[in-house]
């Protein structure tokens, strides 16, 4: 059995190596023997060749077949790589509690990072458009670029205008992964408990 999980995984790593990474501890891809801190080589090369987006909603891996969790590519909004968590069949009632927690706090950090990234993005192009203005006027079209100094003052002035929601941030980022870890030792102990049966 446990060699049949592994080749399904094998299988798997190779059709999802562009969109979705099972992450399951299998240490063998088309027959060769790897370590987990490997698996990054094993990615296809492309050169300078641009990943194709994905949308992650429909994504080519699905975490029923290979049997574990799928790590998908980077959010374009949010920088973070979404995973899909793998449902077992014989799912208990604090399993579900888990893994529902776990997907709440994906959404809940994806929304945050979406609207963060959508406003940072905002304001450093208002911050270049004023800038660009005010040392070129009118001839704004012979400099697009400014220099790392100018750049400099809306970093800080960005990271000062946003300290309390980044405090606030962090703080319910660590209450949910609290959570997260309390319900993951509780699965782990009812797990040993059953296996000990």
């Amino acid at each position: 059995m446990l060699s049949l999980y592994k080749r399904n995984c094998s299988l798997m790593l190779e059709r999802c190596c562009m969109e979705f990474l099972p992450v399951c501890g299998c240490s063998s891809v088309s027959g060769s023997s790897t370590e987990p801190s490997e698996r990054p080589n094993m990615l296809p090369k492309q050169g300078k060749q641009k990943r194709r987006e994905v949308d992650h909603k429909e994504a080519l891996i699905d975490p029923q077949e290979v049997k574990c969790d799928c790590i998908g590519p980077a959010d374009r909004h949010s920088n973070l790589r979404i995973t899909q968590f793998y449902i077992p069949p014989s799912e208990t009632p604090l399993q579900r509690q888990y893994r529902e927690a776990r997907t709440e706090t994906q959404g809940w950090n994806q929304s945050f990072w979406s609207d963060h990234n959508a406003n940072f993005k905002r304001m450093k192009e208002e911050f270049i458009q004023v800038r660009l203005k005010e040392k070129y006027g009118d001839n704004i079209k012979e400099r697009k670029t400014l220099s790392a100094d100018d750049m400099s003052e809306f970093y800080k002035r960005f990271l000062d205008d946003n300290k309390d929601l980044h405090k606030q941030y962090n703080r319910e980022w660590y209450k949910k992964n609290a959570n997260n870890v309390l319900l993951a030792a509780r699965v782990w102990f009812q797990q040993r408990v059953n296996t000990r049966r």
